[in-house]
């Protein structure tokens, strides 16, 4: 069991990354906090499930935007827990909008989560890890933050931020045994992507292009995320892992199958 007795906070648990994180850290001998802002009805039933086989899994509503909550979020694992080993910065949301009709709110929103809300947490937990002597970040990022996922508005710009975010912690939290890195999927099974490419002849666009020709599933990512957070990986930081079966490398695939279809 690679995460033996580890103490864990996952954001974003009602979700299906997020969820699949859970459990495998579960399986993994992980006891941890679980996060959720909305659909708490979700995370009560994830936690009794996980103690259920024998791990801690302590539900704390929390806004990852806000400070305050943050702070007491953080507190709160370590005084349940006992200790703050792992932290991964789940919590994200997505708004599919043409920038030139993207409103000012929208692109709040999408920043505050998915950019805010990891530098808060990262900055509250990786404080306390920099105390304890050392402690492993991982953040869901996107390969949006390596291409620009256009009518996504500020989606790729928030997991590029994400992504950059991750290495400057990286670099200066190394010489604190504070390990920091990002994992990037593709398109990944879950309601949020299907809510992005909303008729069946996008979503079967959107398969074309990955080379591997299907989606990541949760459990995937999940598998990933545990590795980075596992001693494992224990010389790696500042990375972002791609989970995209292709997709991102995938241009010259696209330009054959394209004259495929000319």
């Amino acid at each position: 069991m690679s995460l033996l007795n580890k103490k864990a906070l996952i954001t974003g648990v009602s979700g299906g990354i997020g969820k699949a994180i859970a459990r495998k850290f579960a399986e993994e001998g992980a006891d941890a906090v679980l996060n959720f802002h909305s659909r708490g009805e979700e995370a009560q039933e994830l936690a009794i499930e996980i103690e259920s086989g024998g791990r801690v899994a302590h539900r704390f509503k929390a806004d990852v935007r806000v400070e305050e909550q943050v702070r007491s979020m953080v507190d709160e694992t370590v005084k349940v827990l006992g200790g703050l080993d792992i932290l991964v910065n789940n919590a994200g949301v997505l708004r599919k909008t043409p920038l030139t009709e993207m409103g000012v709110k929208d692109w709040d929103d999408v920043m505050d989560v998915n950019a805010k809300g990891p530098f808060l947490c990262s900055l509250y937990a990786g404080r306390y890890m920099i105390e304890q002597g050392g402690g492993t970040i991982v953040n869901v990022s996107s390969i949006a933050a390596l291409n620009p996922e256009i009518y996504m508005g500020a989606y790729s710009v928030s997991k590029a931020a994400v992504n950059m975010l991750t290495e400057v912690m990286a670099v200066e939290w190394a010489g604190y045994n504070v390990r920091v890195n990002s994992v990037c999927p593709g398109p990944v099974d879950t309601p949020m992507i299907r809510q992005a490419f909303e008729t069946p002849e996008l979503l079967e666009a959107r398969l074309d292009a990955i080379p591997m020709h299907r989606m990541s599933t949760p459990e995937d990512v999940a598998k990933v995320v545990t590795w980075l957070a596992s001693d494992d990986s224990s010389m790696i930081t500042g990375e972002h892992l791609v989970v995209d079966g292709g997709s991102a490398r995938s241009m010259y695939y696209l330009v054959n199958k394209l004259g495929e279809k000319s």
